[in-house]
């Protein structure tokens, strides 16, 4: 069944925008409606930020005054007692030599073939100890006069007649000074 309006044109047409301002105010009341709860929750969310942050404030001075009683001087002496190893460590440190420096200026000097078995500083006479296995006789010959043409960071290398004694697998061991610059930082 169709539906046929009757009225005239002009009430058609007042009858359509009447519904378009009923529709209109429907949708302006729920905008006006969603904009007041939003900007409810802001406001009570704001409130219970302020809420919490003092809470939090006044736990954060609690804390801290529990920090400054006497209770908490096990705690610092334990602080304190850290604090003082580090600055030994430090100290300690500063008045070490530099033995990364001895081991750069050597690394260059052994020719290749040749295997350093072990390398010893001694601090209190500043000299090194080196032992090791070489291939060749020359190449234990080379190692001695590479240290030897390296002046500028050792000295007085004490050269072993047992280091070439035999031609080919060679057991070597060589002790040398090393210069104080090396051990300067």
């Amino acid at each position: 069944m169709k539906t046929i309006n009757l009225l005239p044109k002009i009430r058609q047409r007042e009858l359509r925008y009447e519904i378009i301002l009923h529709s209109l105010w429907v949708i302006a009341t729920l905008s006006l409606v969603s904009f007041a709860l939003v900007f409810l929750v802001q406001f009570a969310t704001k409130f219970y930020l302020q809420f919490e942050d003092n809470a939090i404030k006044q736990q954060v001075a609690e804390l801290q005054s529990q920090v400054d009683k006497q209770q908490n001087t096990e705690i610092k002496s334990k602080i304190e007692a850290v604090n003082n190893l580090i600055s030994d460590y430090l100290n300690l440190a500063g008045s070490s030599p530099q033995w990364s420096k001895v081991i750069k200026a050597f690394a260059p000097l052994p020719p290749s073939g040749l295997q350093i078995s072990t390398f010893t500083i001694d601090p209190d006479q500043k000299s090194v100890d080196i032992t090791g296995l070489s291939p060749t006789r020359d190449l234990v010959i080379l190692l001695y006069n590479n240290i030897l043409q390296d002046s500028n960071d050792f000295y007085d290398i004490d050269y072993p007649l047992e280091n070439v004694v035999n031609p080919v697998n060679v057991s070597f061991h060589f002790t040398f000074k090393i210069q104080d610059k090396l051990l300067q930082q």
